[in-house]
């Protein structure tokens, strides 16, 4: 394994543990609000959803990567994804 492909490797499970350490952040922070009302919660929902919506769009890119397709193609689908 090269060291690119051994960069490329360990970056995606970084940003993949990074999806999941921020969608258990965004649920606890989620639960806060719901029980308390707490605004800085709120606030916390918003930073980890971002968050979220950005390691997703790095996640599409390895996918793009391992269909063989150029890094500037945008992943399948980005657009026909909404969240609020």
């Amino acid at each position: 394994m090269t060291n690119e492909q051994k960069f490329i490797a360990e970056f995606e499970a970084w940003v993949t543990s990074q999806v999941a350490i921020n969608e258990l952040a965004m649920t606890a922070s989620q639960k806060v609000v719901d029980e308390d009302g707490d605004d800085r919660a709120r606030e916390a929902v918003i930073r980890y959803e971002s968050r979220l919506d950005a390691y997703g769009f790095l996640l599409g890119k390895f996918d793009n990567f391992k269909a063989g397709k150029s890094f500037h193609d945008l992943p399948e689908g980005l657009f026909d994804q909404i969240k609020y």
